[in-house]
């Protein structure tokens, strides 16, 4: 046999070891149900086991969990053929009522390389989690919050939030909810409980609809009642409150379109003084609003907290170039506490540089 086959055949011979000898993952667990448990028992612990059913040590590069809540521990050192290792997951409930799934990512020197992990149940919380994550009630339906802020919403934008509830009756709850309109559409995602589960309040908000520019405020009714219907079952209602912004969107205008916008000025500046009033009686004042701009001012809104006793109305409100409108303001004064005016109105417009104009109403009240 000459030099370079026989060469040749010891080079061959090393890559077909090399390509037989590799290690393989056989795992014996990739999930694990913790079932049932209470929040106030402490961390729960499972073991995954896999064996090396391949011909060359297997390593596991790495572990990694999808949240702080989730903690792995694996073997560092090499698994050889037909060993058998184990990964180790905690949960950590604390905090963290209801139904959850977690993963783990396994990561090894095999074929495919990635393994998912998977760890499921469902955490019983204590009182103190109860009414720390789920302040508001409606019977048995523990709600994680009164308030949906959508904050600033650019008119014609959409938006989507959620609140999460959590059925702490040993009944299974149906839950809906009321008081959609054009502008808002709840959702409840599923809207049949089970003992100890989540489930979501989805709101989507089509700003495109709201009624009004500046601060819209609408109110949600969430209802539950058992699914058994037994004499014994308790009902109940909550209100929750959604809050939106509505801004106007200038983002799109163009050099030309800014240069002939309209221009919203005010001949009381920031401050209008009742002066001295009579307690139990209706001041009026007035104050204009001028377009010192080019294109049509649109006036969208006169605006001022409720409680408040406060009411204005503009005579006009779309002004032409050069145009004023005459704004009148009312203040029923037997609704101001104190004997001090001193609440601001908003003025909502189509000027870019200045769509919001704040104005202080001020006075001595008798």
């Amino acid at each position: 046999m000459s030099a370079s086959r026989f060469i040749s055949l010891l080079v061959l011979a090393f890559f077909t070891t090399c390509a037989i000898a590799q290690p393989k993952a056989t795992w014996l667990e990739q999930s694990h149900d913790y079932g049932v448990f209470k929040e106030e028992n402490g961390k729960v612990r499972c073991a995954m086991r896999m064996v090396n059913t391949g011909n060359a040590p297997l390593l596991i590069v790495k572990a990694q969990a999808g949240c702080g809540c989730t903690a792995v521990t694996y073997p560092e050192e090499a698994i050889q053929p037909g060993d058998t290792a184990t990964v180790d997951i905690t949960y950590n409930p604390s905090g963290r009522p209801g139904q959850f799934t977690k993963q783990v990512l396994v990561w090894t020197n095999t074929v495919p390389k990635r393994t998912v992990l998977e760890i499921t149940g469902n955490v019983i919380p204590t009182a103190a989690t109860l009414d720390k994550q789920y302040p508001l009630r409606a019977g048995p339906l523990c709600i994680s919050q009164q308030y949906i802020p959508f904050g600033e919403v650019t008119r014609g934008e959409n938006k989507t939030l959620y609140l999460s509830t959590y059925n702490a009756s040993t009944d299974t709850l149906v839950v809906g909810i009321e008081g959609a309109k054009p502008h808002i559409h709840p959702a409840m995602v599923p809207d049949t409980v089970p003992p100890a589960r989540v489930t979501a309040l989805t709101v989507h908000y089509l700003s495109g609809h709201a009624p009004l520019w500046g601060l819209n405020t609408d109110t949600l009714v969430l209802t539950c009642r058992p699914l058994s219907g037994a004499e014994n079952a308790v009902a109940g209602t909550a209100a929750i409150n959604v809050l939106a912004q509505i801004t106007e969107n200038f983002k799109g205008l163009t050099d030309k379109q800014r240069q002939d916008a309209p221009v919203a000025r005010v001949d009381c500046g920031d401050r209008l003084d009742f002066g001295t009033i009579v307690r139990n009686e209706t001041a009026t004042r007035t104050f204009t609003v001028t377009n010192r701009g080019k294109d049509v001012l649109a006036i969208r809104r006169l605006w001022a907290p409720d409680g408040e006793g406060i009411t204005a109305t503009a005579n006009r409100t779309e002004l032409k170039r050069g145009k004023s409108a005459t704004v009148t303001v009312n203040v029923n004064t037997a609704a101001i506490k104190g004997d001090l005016l001193n609440v601001p109105l908003t003025l909502l417009c189509n000027d870019p540089d200045q769509p919001q104009v704040t104005i202080r109403l001020v006075g001595i009240i008798e």
